[in-house]
């Protein structure tokens, strides 16, 4: 749940073009490399916060699942955030502030964190995959009625709105368990 948190609070600062929003990018990716890291009984060295080495580690543990870790503008992309990450605990350095701060950022981060967390769907029973706290937002019919989270998430996502079979899956589920 705060990996999600945190990738929701990163759509919403970055749509509004609110530099932040990489900080909480890195929190929200930093948290799902750590949970497949203890799914895969990994050990996670103290302290660490540098996404570079948690990709490693997770390459390292499965080359074949964890290997669009290692493509060259993925592993770019996971270096960019460590160095935003630096901006967490402000030094006076305003040459380490990245340029970017707006929707530019969001779709390497969605496809990155997406792409994550359907690895951590992959530790989960067939039966419960889809009656997540994330599947909820998106597509509770009674929870749009209170939240705007959805819209939050689904806004400019072009790397969730290719699952179609999400909302699918979570309606099987969902309208099984009304019954």
């Amino acid at each position: 749940m705060p990996a999600i948190d945190d990738y929701l609070a990163t759509r919403c600062l970055l749509l509004n073009s609110v530099f932040v929003g990489l900080i909480t990018a890195h929190e929200a990716v930093e948290k799902l490399m750590k949970a497949l890291l203890i799914l895969e009984e990994q050990k996670i060295p103290k302290s660490c916060h540098k996404l570079t080495l948690l990709a490693k580690l997770l390459f390292e543990k499965d080359k074949v699942k964890y290997n669009f870790l290692k493509k060259k503008a993925r592993m770019h992309f996971i270096e960019h955030l460590d160095q935003n990450y630096g901006w967490r605990y402000y030094d006076g350095n305003f040459k380490k502030r990245s340029k970017s701060r707006g929707i530019s950022e969001l779709h390497p981060i969605d496809n990155l964190w997406i792409t994550l967390y359907e690895c951590y769907m992959g530790f989960l029973p067939e039966e419960i995959k889809f009656a997540n706290y994330l599947a909820s937002h998106l597509f509770a019919p009674n929870m749009k009625n209170y939240l705007n989270w959805s819209e939050l998430l689904t806004t400019d996502n072009r790397t969730l709105n290719k699952k179609k079979d999400w909302e699918e899956n979570f309606n099987k589920w969902y309208f099984k368990k009304r019954k």
